[in-house]
């Protein structure tokens, strides 16, 4: 505040580098959005109008938005009840001599089968762009962060993310530096040093102040991650004896966005409303797929091959879920779940 710098300045640039350190990776580029940082990766590896992106419907509208803002076409896959994911198993049918890139979401936190989708990336010889929204903080199976193992990883630093800002905010984490070249350029007005415009950009900064919070977060980030795996473990305990409930596997790797419970019996909505009437706000993540959203209808995307996408998002309740729950506010929900479980 005293040196007068509101975008960028110290504040971004010691951020950007304390991420670098934190997921082990060459490159950063903080941007103003996790939208952003979709679009502009796009942008990056040259994906162009007509060229078709594989990822799923079962996600935040987003995901989808970045791929239509540059002309590409979107192909929805299935997730896997398992892991409420698209999976290499569910990628490998809608691969065509169009496809360019596989944009597979983290979603709640859980990892998309990155592994394997690395795999079949280069089977087919396909980018990948890793949407870790969702998921900052967690790890594959073998205990490397999710969103380094693509070409790209997109982050959003939105308030309710795992590390959340105090406004919108968003990164790129990769190890290609052609693609961190040129997203370091597209988000300033295509600058390569002031008033000179080497490409076509769009302003796309963050902020000093939210970069100040941000970088003070994720210096505490290992004890925010415990505190949010308190919480899940808090859930498990309760839900371990309850019948048609069902939850992903959850194993110490991960760090849950949302907590998200999976009904068997239809009555996840008759749920909702008595947890609500008691004071517990609950969310649902996604009651509309994106191939049901009417800005994608007119396109002409033909629901098919997208069973449990259309289950899940009837079926799906996401439970508050928080870093530094108190002990008071776990008694409280834990009655009220009680009440409603009995």
């Amino acid at each position: 505040v005293n040196k007068g710098v509101y975008i960028g300045g110290e504040n971004v640039a010691s951020y950007e580098n304390d991420l670098k350190k934190f997921l082990n990776v060459k490159y950063v580029a903080s941007l103003n959005s996790g939208t952003d940082a979709l679009v502009l990766s796009l942008f990056s590896m040259g994906i162009r109008p007509g060229d078709e992106i594989i990822l799923p419907s079962f996600t935040y509208f987003a995901t989808a938005e970045a791929v239509m803002h540059v002309g590409a076409i979107p192909v929805f896959a299935d997730v896997d009840r398992e892991s409420y994911c698209i999976s290499a198993n569910t990628i490998e049918k809608l691969i065509t001599k169009k496809t360019r890139c596989i944009l597979p979401v983290h979603l709640y936190g859980y990892d998309s089968d990155i592994e394997n989708i690395v795999k079949l990336a280069k089977k087919y010889n396909l980018a990948i762009l890793e949407d870790v929204a969702q998921a900052f903080g967690s790890k594959s199976s073998n205990n490397k962060f999710l969103g380094t193992y693509g070409d790209i990883g997109a982050f959003s630093n939105y308030p309710s993310k795992t590390l959340g800002g105090i406004g919108d905010g968003g990164f790129v984490a990769t190890n290609n530096f052609k693609l961190y070249k040129k997203i370091s350029l597209l988000k300033n007005h295509g600058q390569s040093s002031t008033y000179q415009h080497e490409i076509m950009g769009v302003n796309s900064r963050l902020d000093s102040l939210n970069a100040f919070v941000l970088g003070n977060k994720l210096n505490n980030f290992n004890k925010i991650s415990q505190t949010r795996n308190k919480f899940t473990e808090f859930y498990l305990d309760f839900f371990d004896s309850v019948k048609h409930i069902f939850i992903p596997k959850i194993d110490e790797n991960i760090v849950l966005n949302y907590f998200s419970v999976q009904f068997l019996n239809n009555k996840r909505n008759t749920v909702k409303n008595l947890l609500q009437e008691r004071g517990v706000q609950t969310s649902v993540f996604y009651h509309k797929p994106l191939h049901k959203q009417p800005a994608l209808i007119k396109y002409g995307f033909v629901d098919k091959g997208l069973d449990n996408t259309n289950l899940l998002s009837k079926n799906i309740l996401s439970l508050p879920l928080y870093s530094n729950p108190k002990d008071n506010e776990l008694r409280y929900i834990h009655k009220k779940l009680v009440e409603v479980f009995k």
